[in-house]
């Protein structure tokens, strides 16, 4: 008995994208840090100062003696988000926005390359 091979996989099955309101509003932060520092030691200093808000950080670039980043939150974690990084001297937000483009063109962050 010889069985055709199946050269789809039956595993894969293909879904609809979940819709641009589904998935929840959001900005982005840009952020200068005034020391140099690494993804990592940035990454540190902005959970420290955030505390248990939730953000991803996107971008994260060292340039002389600052470093410039920029973290994604949610809309409804916005106003908190901004009243903790007014309280702090370690790191000051330098603007914010709804497109990541803009908030890169203000910090004048070159859009990474994407990795395959």
């Amino acid at each position: 008995m010889n069985h055709p091979i199946v050269k789809e996989n039956p595993l894969r099955i293909s879904m609809a994208k979940v819709g641009k309101a589904a998935r929840g509003k959001h900005r982005w932060i840009g952020i200068v840090i005034n020391q140099p520092s690494n993804r990592n030691h940035s990454n540190e200093i902005i959970t420290e100062v955030l505390g248990d808000i939730d953000y991803r950080l996107f971008d994260c670039v060292s340039i002389g003696d600052q470093t410039k980043a920029i973290i994604k939150v949610k809309l409804e974690d916005y106003d908190s988000t901004r009243n903790a990084l007014g309280d702090t001297t370690l790191l000051k937000s330098k603007v914010s926005s709804g497109k990541i483009r803009l908030v890169r063109k203000t910090l004048d962050l070159p859009k990474p390359v994407r990795k395959k």
